[in-house]
């Protein structure tokens, strides 16, 4: 008997059955939380002069923003032209080819799971337990249990499964949270940005001499690290340049949103309100609070200091140095420091957040078009959400946490996610700038903020150019060079390098692998992609 062939058909859904429910406010926020300027302020200022000795921290933030502002003007445009759910995916796929946005939309997850697995515990190493022990010392023991791997893990999934959860409830409520964290964590910038610069710097040095709360003077605190092997360094390598370039790239660059753009009120509009100025107002936040910082205490000091918090083992052992007690030293109150440290904490909390709505989007995305199993792309009718997505990275999220907290240092992990990070974001560059030469007719039906031209040049093309070209020379430089990307606790390890080009092939086969199984079943993917996915 004949064996009867199979005809592969496309598969296609009405609707994704998300709600359009996000407004610009919203998407505001998010990008406040997830570029996350609240909590650069205290690390920028910290591990700028103390990691990446001789870089320029003005220039390197002029930088930063000739980098920002093309590259959220490209998604604000990518978004404008595709507001779906998947983002990146869509836009890469829908442009280029399947692979394409598979490689970047699969960089971004890892990014994002990696993220919200070693975030929480560094918010509860890095502003709550130091908070709780600088300004309230009685209680330093139990806050110290944050250190140890089996309580920082439990603590660290419990906030895990907590944020997790309330997006499984709620789209609505989640982002009513977001905006609490982040009035309450602008009160707090606010409220220590006026004592910085208000209060001499006599009375800082004398508050920081008095209390003692890292065991050295002002003074002290350079004496020390000179003895210990450190001096002050007054210019930086290109490839250290790079470096830093990537670790404030990590705070500053927030154009996730676009991954959830399917549930945003008026893509085009609230993507320019909400991400491109969220962008360049988190800007503005940072540098004022980052280089505020290293203007009063002083270069030099904050070099020395960064060196005793982050490299010196004779002081990051006793973890006393951080930048609970800079702010003691700024406004002298324990109290009123204690509650401008968990402005801080819960910043960083926001931060860990602001993954989660992205990264299921981005599992459904694929679900959608049948890459993955179509459970992931189911959605709620009561709650609107894509709950199965959500559970399962609470899993994934966990198990990463877990090996962070038992199998490694955090600071390794964290420069391996800013790199993935920076690594995710360089797709689109390439993307943006082919858009108007490969679909001309999506190109001349998008809104006039897509269609600007400079010179008869498509103004598009021409900050993708800028976005590939500095993200991509920027990675260049810190794959070729690891270990001189910062110095030894910077250095981007063999290990954290063999992953990350392992997720790069995986992502780009993956697409194949899936294509392969489909046609199998009588799908024909290769359909999927000739049109933009139903809203």
């Amino acid at each position: 008997m004949e064996e009867k062939k199979v005809t592969p058909s496309i598969f296609t859904r009405e609707a994704t059955g998300l709600v359009k429910s996000i407004s610009a406010t919203d998407v505001f926020v998010f990008t406040l939380m997830v570029a996350g300027p609240i909590i650069f302020i205290p690390l920028g200022a910290i591990v700028l002069p103390g990691l990446y000795e001789g870089v320029n921290p003005s220039l390197l933030m002029l930088l930063i923003l000739a980098i920002i502002v093309p590259f959220s003007y490209n998604i604000v445009c990518l978004t404008s032209m595709m507001p779906r759910a998947g983002g990146d995916y869509v836009f890469g796929s829908r442009v280029i080819a399947p692979q394409w946005g598979m490689i970047g939309s699969f960089m971004n997850l890892l990014s994002m799971i990696t993220g919200s697995a070693t975030i929480g515990i560094s918010a509860l190493q890095t502003y709550f337990a130091p908070s709780i022990s600088t300004y309230f010392p009685k209680y330093g023991a139990g806050a110290s249990l944050v250190y140890t791997p089996t309580d920082g893990f439990a603590l660290n999934v419990l906030i895990i499964v907590v944020l997790y959860g309330i997006a499984i409830g709620s789209t609505k409520i989640w982002f009513y949270v977001l905006r609490a964290i982040a009035v309450f964590g602008l009160a707090m910038v606010a409220i220590f940005l006026g004592f910085l610069f208000l209060t001499p710097l006599s009375t800082i040095t004398g508050n920081f001499n008095s209390q003692l709360a890292t065991g050295f003077t002002f003074q002290g605190v350079e004496t020390n690290a000179t003895a210990s092997g450190w001096a002050s360094s007054s210019t930086a390598t290109y490839v250290v340049w790079a470096g830093a370039i990537v670790f404030v790239l990590l705070f500053l660059a927030a154009p996730i949103s676009a991954f959830f753009a399917g549930e945003i009120k008026n893509a085009s509009r609230s993507m320019t309100i909400g991400m491109f100025g969220g962008s360049i107002f988190s800007w503005i936040l940072a540098a004022l609070g980052a280089l505020g910082i290293i203007s009063i205490f002083g270069y030099t000091f904050m070099s020395a200091f960064g060196y005793e918090d982050l490299i010196n083992p004779t002081t990051v052992s006793l973890a006393k140095f951080g930048f609970a007690p800079l702010v003691l030293a700024v406004v002298g109150n324990p109290t009123l420091a204690f509650l401008i440290g968990m402005g801080f904490a819960f910043a960083a909390l926001g931060f860990l957040a602001g993954g989660i709505l992205p990264a299921s989007r981005i599992l459904f995305a694929w679900s959608f078009d049948r890459i993955i199993p179509q459970k992931f792309s189911s959605v709620n009718g009561r709650t609107g959400t894509p709950i199965f997505a959500l559970v399962f990275l609470i899993v994934v999220v966990s198990i990463v946490a877990y090996i962070s907290s038992f199998a490694s240092t955090y600071f390794g992990p964290f420069l391996a996610f800013s790199v993935i990070t920076v690594l995710a974001f360089l797709p689109n560059g390439i993307t943006a700038t082919l858009l108007p030469f490969l679909k001309k007719d999506m190109y001349k039906s998008a809104p006039s903020i897509v269609q600007k031209k400079i010179a008869g040049f498509p103004l598009l093309s021409l900050t993708g150019i800028i976005h590939s070209l500095a993200f991509g020379i920027v990675l260049a430089l810190v794959f070729l060079y690891p270990s001189y990307a910062g110095t030894s606790t910077g250095t981007l390890g063999v290990g954290a390098v063999a992953v990350i080009l392992l997720a790069l092939v995986f992502a780009a086969v993956f697409y194949s692998i899936s294509r392969a199984i489909r046609r199998r079943q009588g799908i024909n993917l290769d359909q999927v992609f000739k049109q933009l996915p139903p809203e």
